[in-house]
């Protein structure tokens, strides 16, 4: 049987996606046109601009800075959508509309999941903050890496609840990948916003999604764009 999550340390291959690390290219917005809309003011004041943003474990006092707990100067930070675990240990809220949505097919998603896919929403953090945690009753956040493959805040990293453990969110250096699964919305529909614009690592599929999305062999607008099969043909 092949091996799914070869040495941690190795270059992820364009259109395989198989291996740790990681690495979102949301964390490059610069290379992304999606992610070079204007980010709101929400009244981060703090330092740095972006908490780790270097990566790693080197942010110091972590939980009192974006996304977690911090404070809003001047109560710019409007709650728009909450996000909350299973067992409801566990409450984010999030300011505004996420800047993309996507699915990803990659071997680590299905597995790190237990699902085809991962559906996920990008939200920034950065210097204007869209997100904080409202409630961590019993000390319930749960911080994984998927490079170090073990427990701990060592950013690129997954957050979820420890007692659930139901998945929240992916923090990376720039951005925070929500899953819309742990959203509360309005009567039960998903906004426009959180719908996806493209399936990423689709050459790692285990079904055929026909839904007429673009489909990417690897990240979206950086690998090769792939022919969508319909039921019969997959």
């Amino acid at each position: 049987m092949p091996e799914v999550h070869p040495n941690p340390r190795s270059d992820v291959k364009p259109g395989e996606h198989s291996g740790i690390p990681h690495p979102p290219p949301e964390d490059d917005p610069g290379q992304h046109t999606e992610l070079q809309k204007p980010w709101p003011d929400t009244g981060w004041r703090g330092e740095p601009n972006i908490p780790s943003q270097k990566g790693g474990d080197t942010e110091k006092d972590f939980m009192n800075k974006p996304p977690y707990f911090w404070k809003s100067e001047g109560d710019k930070f409007e709650a728009h959508y909450t996000s909350q675990c299973w067992c409801g240990n566990v409450v984010f809220e999030f300011h505004g509309n996420p800047l993309d949505a996507k699915h990803c097919h990659c071997r680590q998603c299905q597995s790190l999941h237990g699902a085809p896919f991962q559906w996920a929403v990008i939200f920034p953090k950065a210097s204007h903050s869209t997100c904080h945690s409202l409630k961590n009753e019993q000390n319930s956040l749960h911080f994984f890496s998927t490079e170090l493959r073990k427990g701990g805040h060592y950013v690129p990293c997954k957050v979820s609840c420890d007692q659930c453990r139901s998945p929240l969110f992916d923090e990376g250096r720039n951005t925070v990948l929500a899953y819309p699964g742990s959203f509360k919305f309005k009567d039960r529909k998903v906004p426009l916003d959180f719908q996806p614009s493209a399936h990423i690592f689709y050459s790692e599929r285990v079904l055929e999604i026909p839904d007429g999305i673009p489909k990417w062999e690897g990240h979206k607008g950086t690998s090769k764009l792939l022919q969508e099969l319909t039921d019969q043909e997959g």
